[in-house]
Formats: C-alpha cells, sequence, structure tokens
C-alpha cells in the first residue's frame, strides 16, 4: 500500500538531510555557558551574515520583529543553531541561499500552508512535512521550542512564538536546498534537470 502525501514544499535530497551526527556536533559546541556560549551564538551569527546575506537578513527582521523577549531570545538561538547544524553536517557543500530561493522557501510554505488549511479533512500541518525531510533537525528545534514555552510562564505570547517557528522553518526549507550533492551537483541543477 502507498500514501500520496499532498504537499506544497519540495521533498528534502536525501544528501541534504542534517543526521544525528551533525546535531550532537552542535550541541557539544553549545556545552559552553554564560558569556562563552553567548560570544560563540554571536560569532557563528556574523559568519551566518557574511555566508547566507539574504537569508541571515530576513531571519533578523523576523526575530527583531518580536516585542516578546523570551520569543527574541529562542529565535536568536534557533536562527543560529539550524545554521550550524548545516554547517557541520555540510561543511564544504552548503551554498547561499540567494533572494530567490528564499523567496522560493517562504512561497513554498506559504502555499503549503495554504493548501492544508483549505482541506478539512487534512490531519498534518506544514511543520509535520519538513519534520519528514528534516526529523533530527525539527526534532532539536520543536524540543528547544517547547522548552522556552516551559519558561514562558501560564500566559505565554503564542503569536511571537509562532511566528519565529515559522521563520526558522523558512530557514530549514532553504537551507535544505541549498546543499550540494556529494557529485557537486548543484542544488539549482538538480531542479532543472
Amino acid at each position: 500500500m502507498r500514501f500520496v502525501l499532498k504537499a506544497a514544499l519540495r521533498p528534502v535530497p536525501r544528501h541534504a538531510v542534517v543526521d544525528e551526527v551533525a546535531i550532537s556536533g552542535v550541541e557539544e559546541q553549545l556545552g559552553e555557558e554564560g558569556e562563552e556560549l553567548q560570544e560563540m551564538l554571536d560569532a557563528t551569527y556574523r559568519e551566518m551574515d557574511r555566508k547566507q546575506p539574504a537569508l541571515a537578513s530576513w531571519l533578523g527582521e523576523q526575530v527583531s520583529s518580536r516585542t516578546d523577549d523570551l520569543a527574541q531570545s529562542l529565535g536568536y538561538f534557533l536562527v543560529v543553531t539550524v545554521y550550524m547544524a548545516f554547517r557541520e553536517a555540510f561543511p564544504t557543500r552548503l551554498t547561499e541561499v540567494d533572494e530567490t530561493n528564499l523567496k522560493l522557501a517562504i512561497d513554498t510554505l506559504a502555499a503549503d500552508e495554504e493548501l492544508r488549511a483549505n482541506d478539512p479533512a487534512e490531519v498534518m500541518e506544514s511543520d509535520d512535512v519538513v519534520a519528514m525531510g528534516q526529523p533530527v533537525l525539527l526534532h532539536f528545534v520543536q524540543h528547544h521550542l517547547e522548552q522556552a514555552l516551559s519558561q514562558a510562564g501560564e500566559d505565554p505570547d503564542l503569536e511571537a512564538f509562532d511566528h519565529i517557528y515559522r521563520a526558522v522553518l523558512v530557514e530549514v526549507i532553504a537551507l535544505s536546498h541549498a546543499v550540494k550533492s556529494p557529485d557537486g551537483t548543484a542544488p539549482q541543477d538538480e531542479i532543472l534537470a
């Protein structure tokens, strides 16, 4: 029996899936505390700003647009650590996400969300589809989101947390399609092939 998944999101190529080893590497780097951890996150964000300028700029706008301090902190942390996970997993194969590919990631997530919202029989959310392509990475993201929500107390700003989560989903989608295959084929070449 075969299931057909209705989705507007492109499948993540197998060669672009972040694995447990990469997440363990990120978690090991996060073992620092206090100022050392903040310095490492800041340095990594500056690197991301240089290597992924369009993506870093858009994510920075998304995170800074929220007034909830905890949601902003979570957003900054997740934006940086998701980038770290891709850098750890694909140190020589991660290409730059340009404005066109960033817009494609934003638009396909929006189209997938609309597709699901308009189907009353649909039981999956768009983040479920993203998690099917990047299960270990999405588990990491959702774990930290749940931790932040538990720290937020009885009245968290759910809209702010949802906005941050959605921005991180766009980052995951965009970076998933920016990984060259091991044979050196550029991500755009694979789409056109």
